[in-house]
């Protein structure tokens, strides 16, 4: 017996002794008594109740005792009964308690499966107790899995086997009949004449047949698939028009060989174009006709598409929604003409009531603060009740992270044309743990651990969350590479949209001519920008060391063998630098944008005013570009330009400094940071390979790829890539550049994306440059 099913049982013994009564009964006596062949526990029963002799009995006490009772498992049937005595009432609980498991589960009929995995399935373990629900439970899982495999006639069935005479023990044995694998081969569209049957395939969302997946993992078929497929198909013609169409329930055909041919009747009838459009009602009264038109956004003579007519209306509902006007209804009264195939629309508008926000009230937020969500609203109280701000207030509340559901609803009051707003929020998990290893063409074997939390708060203790901060510790250590940070970030900086972050940090980073440290801290400051903009400034301390120099013999200018060359370590500098950064950003999604772009310029200066050892300065300019094509592909398109130069007291760009170019993140096919100036040794023979890169001052790339998803978290890369580095700051040569092309792959796994190219050179900086053919790195393309 389900728990639903238990409580409605309790509600018919227990609330005609309540109601029947002019007061509630007082309790005179309490009996425990068992339903079914095992004894119950009186004590454990008495724990868990709240019911006394000498309490009254009401229906609220009754229905918490059996939810209680439930709540613990341990009954399959909860039963409480009233029995009239003359000064009050006798309580009986009349309790179906479960046996336990005796043995293994015995699974019969399984050949698709292991048996293994239909015992994980069921979740049934030996000395678990066991009912009908339990049972019920897990075969409804096991289905599920069939279903998922392409067996949708499998059927379960169980038997309960009593192994005890007092029947605390039992076995359960499963039978199983799989039935035949359904494999979705033809699907046959009969009575389309105008859409044609490739479009009508893609509602079934095929792989295509290039794609190796679709060889092994055929369309799915089972019978709530097809009731979708029959709705979606239903709704693309009514978005081109095809008020009248008709879409029929799917019929199922079967081959010897499990194969299954499925059909669709589709009755098209008229496509409609739009004729008059007009507006009625008693909004067009309230507001000017001319200014609810405009947001038709219909044109007689076009299709008239369903959805679009739906978006019109909604549309409408804004107007008056955005003005306080709530539960305004907009009726599409369509008069349609079959034989000339037009549509007269007229938009009915009865405006709700004009309401102003009272209070705003914030439910279910266990651990976060009321302020970390008020700062984000766009209403206040006092205001007009705008539906369409309430809207986007829920979308940024949902979009902070912290919650798994938002939701906001308007609550009456006691004081007409007021109302309260209500949001209620569920809490989700904002802390994360990791610990993990990899590989990289460029850090080689590496190992990382990472713990943060995005919804810290610095000032809560002893839970410290709940303040809506960022904090991250984190840490990566490996054969070229070791690295410890903490960073912070305060998103509403003395609570304005100002976001104060704070980092420290380490790095020590193995060249193959050198050794790099770097320790230092930095202090930011973002602030949106009207429309997909922000600005951040950065003010960062850093010391750096240049250590370990594996060769100080003499080298000349590959591009000027005139000019000598030494590498040498250099002392420890002090770097006193502030970078402004302007930053659009349009893109669907941060990590996996299918479309949009995201574009940021920026400049630096360090020393001079600000001081220590390093007078440089730098600007640069980085694009992305995506572009959504055919089945989901999409065009990816990068440009990186930079450029950095010394004044004041230092005499060159340092080292550490200077860009570089070549490997896994900037030009494929070519080994990490080897593409642009180097220098020779002097004394080395001609074709020898004694070379080191030197950097430049001036960096231009420019990438293109293009994706192609697979299957979910699973993406083919095409790629293009091309620039260089060149000596001198604004020396942009295009006619001395290195390229590469190639293949690749995207696995998109949440928290640790993992990049696999295999690339060629195709045109090289010089002739010493060094090939790799294979870039793998951690991390998102941007």
């Amino acid at each position: 017996m389900t728990k639903r099913a238990a409580i409605m049982l309790l509600l018919v013994w227990a609330l005609p002794v309540v109601a029947d009564e002019p007061g509630a009964p007082v309790i005179r006596e309490i009996v425990v008594r068992s339903a079914g062949k095992l004894a119950v526990d009186e004590s454990f029963v008495r724990a868990h109740t709240r019911l006394r002799v000498g309490s009254s009995l009401t229906a609220d006490e009754v229905f918490r005792d059996t939810k209680a009772l439930l709540d613990t498992k341990r009954f399959s049937n909860v039963q409480i009964r009233s029995e009239p005595l003359e000064d009050g009432a006798r309580l009986v609980y009349l309790l179906d308690k479960k046996p336990r498991l005796a043995n293994e589960v015995e699974v019969r009929g399984v050949k698709h499966f292991r048996e293994s995995r239909i015992r994980d399935w069921l979740g049934l373990r030996i000395g678990d107790l066991v009912d009908e629900q339990a049972l019920g439970t897990g075969v409804r899982r096991i289905l599920s899995e069939y279903r998922k495999d392409l067996y949708p006639d499998a059927r379960i069935t169980w038997n309960i086997e009593e192994t005890s005479p007092d029947g605390a023990f039992v076995d359960v044995v499963l039978d199983v009949r799989e039935g035949r694998a359904a494999r979705l081969t033809v699907v046959d569209y009969r009575g389309n004449a105008v859409v044609r049957a490739r479009e009508l395939r893609q509602v079934f969302k095929p792989l295509p047949r290039w794609n190796p997946v679709s060889w092994f993992r055929p369309p799915k078929y089972d019978r709530q698939s097809l009731e979708d497929v029959r709705r979606e198909i239903l709704e693309l013609y009514r978005n081109r028009g095809f008020l009248d169409a008709r879409v029929g329930e799917p019929t199922v055909a079967r081959d010897a060989k499990g194969g299954v041919t499925v059909g669709i009747e589709i009755e098209e009838g008229t496509r409609y174009r739009l004729g008059k459009i007009a507006l009625g009602g008693s909004g067009v009264e309230i507001l000017p006709e001319s200014m609810l038109s405009g947001q038709i956004l219909l044109d007689p003579g076009e299709i008239a598409s369903g959805e679009e007519i739906g978006a019109a209306a909604r549309r409408l509902r804004d107007v008056f929604g955005s003005r306080g006007y709530l539960d305004t209804r907009v009726r599409q009264i369509l008069d349609a003409d079959p034989a000339t195939g037009i549509l007269d629309i007229r938009f009915d508008i009865a405006e709700g009531e004009l309401n102003t926000i009272r209070n705003i009230v914030i439910r279910g937020n266990t651990r976060t603060r009321d302020k970390v969500i008020r700062r984000e609203l766009l209403v206040y109280p006092g205001e007009i009740f705008d539906e369409v701000k309430v809207r986007r207030s829920e979308r940024i509340i949902k979009n902070l992270g912290f919650f798994e559901s938002v939701r906001s609803d308007p609550a009456d009051t006691r004081v007409s044309g007021r109302k309260d707003l209500v949001f209620t929020v569920e809490e989700k998990r904002t802390g994360q743990f990791m610990v993990g290893a990899g590989f990289s063409s460029i850090d080689k074997v590496m190992g990382f651990v990472e713990l943060s939390q995005g919804n810290f708060d610095i000032r809560g203790w002893p839970y410290l969350t709940g303040g809506g901060q960022k904090l991250k510790l984190s840490g990566q250590f490996g054969s070229r590479r070791t690295e410890a940070a903490v960073s912070f970030v305060e998103p509403w900086f003395l609570d304005r949209k100002l976001s104060l972050g704070l980092d420290l940090y380490t790095r020590d980073l193995n060249y193959t001519d050198y050794d790099v440290t770097r320790t230092g801290a930095a202090v930011s400051l973002g602030k949106p920008l009207p429309g997909p903009n922000r600005i951040n400034w950065t003010y960062r301390i850093e010391s750096s060391d240049i250590r370990d120099v594996a060769d100080t013999n003499l080298y000349v200018r590959l591009d000027s063998p005139s000019e000598n060359y030494y590498f040498e370590s250099e002392e420890d500098r002090i770097t006193s630098s502030l970078r402004v950064r302007l930053t659009h950003d349009t893109r669907d999604n941060p990590f996996i944008p299918t479309r949009g772009n995201r574009a940021s310029v920026f400049g630096y200066i360090a020393g001079g005013p600000l001081g220590f050892d390093t007078d440089i300065y730098g600007v640069g300019l980085t694009t992305y570009s995506y572009v959504p094509l055919w089945f989901r592909h999409v065009v990816s398109l990068r440009t990186r330009w930079e450029v950095v130069e010394s004044y004041g007291d230092t005499a060159e760009v340092p080292l550490d400094d200077r860009l570089f170019i070549g490997g896994g993140r900037t030009i494929r096919g070519y080994d990490y940071r080897d593409v642009g100036p180097k220098v020779v040794r002097a004394d080395a023979v001609e074709g020898s390979s004694s070379y080191r890169p030197v950097g430049g001052q001036t960096l231009g790339l420019a990438s293109m790829e293009y994706l192609v998803p697979i299957v979910k978290g699973l993406r083919l890369a095409g790629f293009f890539d091309i620039g260089n580095v060149w000596r001198d700051p604004y020396d942009f040569d295009f006619g001395n550049t290195a390229s590469g092309a190639g293949i690749g792959l995207r696995l998109d796994m949440p928290g640790f994306p993992i990049r696999i190219d295999r690339a060629w050179p195709v045109d090289k900086d010089n002739d010493i440059t060094q090939e790799d053919e294979w870039a793998i790195w951690i991390g998102y393309d941007n």
